[in-house]
């Protein structure tokens, strides 16, 4: 038995091996005998005579037709039997009405049809006219191209629409884009505001030191050609002239240094090109999206539900499909599906799903592309849509996952909470931010107080003019690292919110908008905005919860009308970390990868985060919105991030009006916080102890009792050591304090 089954295979493998060389090689005769116009033999001039007679000028399509109608049958097949009559009858189809259409324009040019086109265009003519047999010939050509090979028109139909309908969108969204440009390239010219410029920061910086150069150079020349007229008609006063052309020189070199080192009321935002393009952009293209539709369907039917596919969303990170169901058909059946449709697409990541889509009754399926594309802060910045932003505010989100532009205003949020695990994206998140923020704002409308305890990522912010910390002096302030220093700076900050609001009652004003346009008709400094930037909350709760949770509570909850906003960021988004006092008053959050749902749940109030892919994407929920939006944020290098530090640095130092002197006074006997400090402190000395529950018993204000209790920690009449949580009391120095107001 295996000997005549190997000789069977055998003589299979030898049959289809001669098949091949016999196709080949008559095609390839074919071919030869109709191109070249000698050496054809005898075979070879009958064939090409007889069939020149028959077809005309189709016989040059016919080693072309016959070679592929062949090889297609072998290659499926393996057998030349198997299709043979389908593929000559498709051939014989094709050839006889090309022969009819080249009949018909051989009365216009010389070409020639045949018997077989005469005879067939003769007859078609009868039957339908000239226009009519074209169209019949037309239409049997198509016929036997089809059985010939094999054209499958639905799917080709649908690729030329997928193509017709992405060049129409882009169309129009290129189209957008540009009219959306020019309005607000008028409108800002209208308004005079000021436009990003796309000119290098360092030619602008060159170009300046020339000008100043040639300046010089001019008039040191100017001073020399003086100079010698003066020695010409007077040598007796050349000393004193030349001591005086002395002084001049050294006034103007110390002039153009003076040029060179701006301060902020020549303050230049910084240039685009310190910002790197992106090169890495992709989208999916038509095949990979088909694909995906195609097992998409096959899955939900294989499940029977009736759905079908109603809208796809190709963008940078993820592709969105929309899967409207049948009536009837339950939604939870749908969702639950989501992991049998990430088996079926070999899912690079998980499947989210958003059930029902808001404003449409369809069902969203996000799918991770096999290739993602970065998103960078620069196109974002770039965007009509980010300078057509009024907002004083404004930053960078991203993309959306359909590849729109994500922007947002911390004006309307009006405070951010940002979470995460680690290396999920946050600290790049909050450069994007703070570098957005920078790019549309100069020094004097936005300052940062910035809190790092992880002394990473904000620390590169060091001596850029934009920095802010009301209890130091602005050439003492620094990015703070130290949790205990942060406590106080947001008491301080505290102290600065209740000072503005008495100045705004004075104004007669409710927000800082209205009191800036006050203090401009009234010859007044305006106010600036500060944005509070905390990059790691959970090291601040560990070491002084009390403090910073009263501090963020009265801030997230008055300071928004006063131009003061916080934005929170953690890698623990646990109940501990995010209390119901700090996430209430936080409306607005970003939710990054994490690796639950009760973390999603605790941050966005809903699942879906632990589905993320990571690195920048994320779910925002904005302070309005009912459920979260999907974003790619956009990412921002180091590199980039210490060429914009560098030039800002040249452009001037930290500078705002100092608070140390209006406290330090305060606490001398005058107004009545000194008074409430010496109560405090009586109140110490009687109950020989000291809590902020004491405190608020005798004050009646939590908030009061915060801030004295860290207010007789920074005098000095309390400390709490580290590991401890009980306060230390210097009783001899309290005492002294009191005598000496006594005695006052």
């Amino acid at each position: 038995m295996y000997r005549k089954y190997a000789s069977k295979n055998k003589k299979n493998q030898f049959s289809s091996i001669v098949l091949w060389v016999i196709s080949v090689s008559f095609s390839l005769w074919l071919f030869w005998i109709i191109i070249n116009p000698s050496q054809k033999g005898v075979l070879g001039n009958f064939v090409f005579e007889n069939l020149f007679k028959l077809i005309g000028n189709s016989i040059y399509l016919f080693p072309f037709l016959f070679f592929y109608g062949t090889t297609r049958i072998l290659i499926t097949t393996g057998k030349l039997k198997n299709g043979v009559i389908t593929m000559l009858f498709g051939v014989i189809l094709t050839l006889s009405f090309t022969s009819t259409i080249f009949e018909r324009l051989s009365y216009h040019i010389n070409i020639k049809g045949g018997w077989i086109g005469y005879a067939l265009d003769t007859f078609l003519i009868k039957l339908f006219g000239k226009i009519g047999s074209i169209f019949f010939s037309l239409g049997f050509i198509i016929i036997g191209l089809n059985i010939i090979f094999d054209i499958k028109w639905a799917k080709l139909w649908e690729k030329i629409k997928l193509t017709l309908k992405k060049d129409y969108e882009d169309w129009q969204k290129a189209k957008g884009e540009l009219k959306l440009k020019f309005n607000t390239l008028k409108e800002k010219e209208k308004s005079g505001e000021k436009i990003i410029s796309a000119k290098p920061a360092l030619a602008t910086q060159t170009e300046n030191l020339i000008k100043n150069k040639k300046e010089d150079i001019k008039e040191i020349s100017n001073n020399q050609e003086n100079q010698k007229i003066i020695t010409q008609k007077n040598t007796f006063n050349e000393t004193e002239n030349e001591k005086k052309n002395k002084q001049e020189k050294q006034d103007k070199t110390a002039k153009v240094s003076n040029k060179n080192l701006l301060n902020l009321k020549n303050f230049k935002l910084p240039d685009i090109e310190l910002l790197n393009k992106n090169t890495q952009s992709y989208m999916p293209d038509s095949k990979e999206i088909e694909e995906a539709k195609i097992k998409l369907e096959e899955t939900l039917k294989n499940f029977e539900i009736d759905a079908y596919i109603s809208g796809i969303y190709p963008g940078p990170v993820i592709t969105r499909y929309e899967v409207t169901p049948s009536p009837g058909v339950k939604i939870s059946s749908i969702v639950s599906l989501s992991n049998d449709i990430a088996l079926a697409l070999k899912s690079i990541g998980s499947i989210r799903v958003i059930a029902p889509i808001p404003g449409k009754s369809a069902i969203g399926f996000e799918i991770p592309n096999l290739r993602r594309s970065m998103v960078k802060l620069r196109e974002i910045i770039e965007s009509p849509e980010f300078n057509s932003s009024r907002g004083t505010l404004t930053f960078a989100l991203g993309r959306y996952s359909e590849g729109s532009i994500a922007i947002a205003n911390l004006e309307e949020m009006p405070h951010l909470l940002v979470a995460g695990a680690t290396g999920s994206g946050k600290s790049v998140f909050l450069q994007s931010l703070i570098l957005s923020i920078i790019y549309k704002n100069t020094p004097d409308e936005v300052k940062f107080l910035f809190i790092d305890p992880k002394r990473l990522e904000l620390t590169s912010y060091e001596g850029i003019p934009y920095l802010f910390d009301p209890r130091v002096k602005p050439q003492d302030v620094r990015v703070i690292t130290d949790a205990k220093e942060a406590a106080k700076s947001l008491v301080a900050l505290v102290r600065v919110m209740e000072k503005r609001y008495r100045m705004f009652e004075k104004a007669r004003v409710k927000n800082i908008q209205s009191y800036n346009k006050w203090a401009v008709a009234n010859n007044q400094k305006p106010e600036f905005y500060i944005v509070v930037v905390i990059d790691e909350l959970a090291d601040l709760m560990l070491q002084a919860k009390n403090v910073v949770e009263e501090a963020i509570q009265r801030l997230t909850q008055m300071a928004r009308a006063v131009g003061i906003h916080v934005v929170v960021a953690t890698q623990r988004p646990s109940v501990d970390v995010i209390t119901g006092v700090i996430k209430a008053n936080l409306p607005a959050r970003v939710a990054l990868q994490v690796s639950s749902k009760v973390d999603s749940r605790v941050i966005i109030d809903a699942p879906g985060a632990e589905t993320l892919i990571g690195k920048g994407d994320m779910l925002y929920l904005g302070p309005n919105t009912s459920k979260p939006e999907r974003i790619q944020g956009c990412y921002v290098t180091e590199e980039e991030i210490e060429r914009v530090v560098s030039y800002l640095k040249t452009q001037g130092e930290p500078d705002y009006p100092s608070y140390m002197d209006e406290e330090e006074t305060s606490f001398e006997g005058k107004g009545s916080s000194s008074e409430e400090l010496i109560a405090a402190l009586k109140l110490v000395m009687e109950r020989r102890r000291v809590s902020q529950d004491l405190l608020k018993a005798h004050f009646g204000s939590s908030a009061k009792a915060t801030n004295l209790l860290s207010l007789l920690e920074v005098k000095g009449f309390i400390h709490k050591p580290e590991g401890t949580n009980r306060w230390q009391i210097y009783f001899d120095k309290i005492e002294s304090y009191l005598s000496n107001i006594e005695q006052k």
